[in-house]
Order: C-alpha cells, then sequence, then structure tokens
C-alpha cells in the first residue's frame, strides 16, 4: 500500500511562495465586489449577466495585472504557469451555497484537459523518482494542473473560492483528488422538505381523482361456492 502524498499542500506553498496567490485572491475579491455594486436587476441584469462580468473581469484584469507571474489569456480564460503548475479559474454555478463537488470538467476540452492530465497514471517518463530521483525534482509536479473553483454574493460582493486538484470523473466519483477552501464563508445549503400530501397532489395529473382506499371484505358463502374477496368502496 502506498503513502499518501499530500500533492495540494505542495502545490499551495509552491504558488504561494511564487507570488501567485495572494494577489489573486485580492483580485477575486474586488472583481465580486464591483460586480455586486455595478448589478442593477431594474436596468436588466441578472445571474448570467452578473456570471459573465465576474469572469471576463477575472480574466481581462488578472491577464494584466501580474505583474513578476506568468498569466496569459488561453481559450477565454485566466491561466497562470509557476513552477510546472498550470492554475486556471471556473466558477461554480448556483453561488456560494453551491457544493464544490458538484463542478464538471466534461463542458470542453479545455476543461476537462486539465483533469484527465492529472489523472493518468506515470504522468511522464521523467517523474520517475527511482530511476531520476533529482533530476526532474520541482520542474513537472506529478499532478501539475490546479484549478480555482470560485463564486460570489450577487447582493453583497462575498466571494468564497477553493483550490484543488481536477480529477477526470466521468466514471463517477469525485471531480477532484484534493480540494479545500481557500478564502470566503460557503452559504449553508438550504433544503426544502415537501410533506407526502402535498407531494402527492404535486405529482397528480389536472382533473384526475384522488383514488379511495378500498375496504376488503369477504362476502357471504353462497351454497355450492367457497367464500371470494369483494372490494366495497
Amino acid at each position: 500500500m502506498f503513502p499518501f502524498v499530500d500533492h495540494l499542500s505542495e502545490a499551495v506553498a509552491t504558488l504561494d511562495e511564487g507570488g501567485v496567490l495572494t494577489p489573486l485572491a485580492d483580485l477575486i475579491r474586488q472583481v465580486y465586489r464591483r460586480a455586486a455594486d455595478r448589478h442593477e436587476p431594474e436596468l436588466g441584469d441578472d445571474a448570467m449577466s452578473f456570471g459573465t462580468t465576474v469572469w471576463r473581469n477575472l480574466t481581462n484584469l488578472g491577464a494584466a495585472q501580474s505583474a513578476g507571474v506568468d498569466a496569459r489569456i488561453e481559450d477565454n480564460s485566466l491561466e497562470i504557469l509557476c513552477a510546472g503548475y498550470i492554475v486556471r479559474l471556473y466558477s461554480l454555478q448556483g453561488g456560494t451555497g453551491a457544493s464544490v463537488e458538484s463542478i464538471r470538467w466534461e463542458g470542453s476540452e479545455a476543461r476537462l484537459g486539465g483533469a484527465v492530465e492529472n489523472s493518468r497514471h506515470g504522468q511522464l517518463a521523467l517523474d520517475d523518482e527511482e530511476q531520476f530521483p533529482d533530476a526532474f525534482a520541482g520542474v513537472v509536479p506529478r499532478k501539475r494542473h490546479v484549478r480555482i473553483a470560485h463564486a460570489g454574493d450577487i447582493d453583497t460582493g462575498e466571494a468564497v473560492a477553493y483550490l484543488g486538484l481536477p480529477r477526470d470523473n466521468r466514471d463517477g466519483g469525485s471531480p477532484w483528488f484534493q480540494v479545500q477552501l481557500w478564502f470566503g464563508q460557503p452559504a449553508p445549503a438550504v433544503l426544502h422538505v415537501v410533506n407526502d400530501s402535498r407531494m402527492n397532489d404535486a405529482l397528480r395529473l389536472p382533473g384526475e381523482m384522488p383514488i379511495p382506499e378500498l375496504d376488503v371484505q369477504v362476502r357471504p358463502q353462497r351454497r355450492g361456492a367457497g367464500a371470494s374477496l369483494s372490494a366495497l368502496a
């Protein structure tokens, strides 16, 4: 049995040391606050326009303001390269109450590619510790694709973000090898409970009458015949 390797902690430490995480966290918070301030439903703004504003602002500002960091726009999204790691940002659908497990990578080849590469066994021949213990250390991490899943409150602009290593889960399971809350406070999930009678009424087709309960009694025995069951409404 192989020991557990905390690849995510290694990635976070490297990205933090490389000056990636602190300015990126500040940018995400700033973009969500400004998008919330500018959000005006009376002028036709909705959740889609809010999400689009955040996406485009993060992409353009992230590429322009990343001084000293190798940042670029790839596949219409912000991509940051640092010490062999590839960092991309994706929004969580459903706001701050959305589960980080709900994210999906198969929406496009660009989204899926990192999860597929992270999931390959023996990622690169040059990454063999037994054969080359030091020659390529730190050049190509074993799970080099890091994803930031973020969301924000449309009214307050409060943001929440997660850091994780994406996993190819097209056959089931979690979309992450490892994931952790990076900053912010996730909103509690709201569970709507409907009692049985209301649920039955909701499922009934229009014009359909309720089915009455039936009492089952034994019909009196006739000559030459055995007892039989009769349903009396």
